[in-house]
């Protein structure tokens, strides 16, 4: 597969999870509102950066095979 049509990919599909993330924790916030307040904070800090961790496998995977960056 090329290095442009995997970018293409890659992109989608990290547009889609951040689309079902958002869903998701939208959804689930109004259930948290009546969770103690320690409990909000882990649920919104686990909301706010969990998002990242699926994103490496994604990039690893568009970035093998490509081109050498010229300088």
């Amino acid at each position: 597969m090329s290095y442009p049509t995997k970018k293409i990919i890659a992109s989608l599909i990290l547009l889609g999870f951040m689309v079902c993330w958002i869903i998701m924790v939208g959804s689930v916030a109004p259930m948290v509102s009546t969770w103690p307040k320690w409990a909000m904070m882990l649920f919104y800090v686990f909301a706010g950066i969990g998002w990242i961790i699926p994103f490496k496998p994604i990039f690893a995977w568009m970035n093998r095979g490509a081109p050498p960056q010229e300088d």
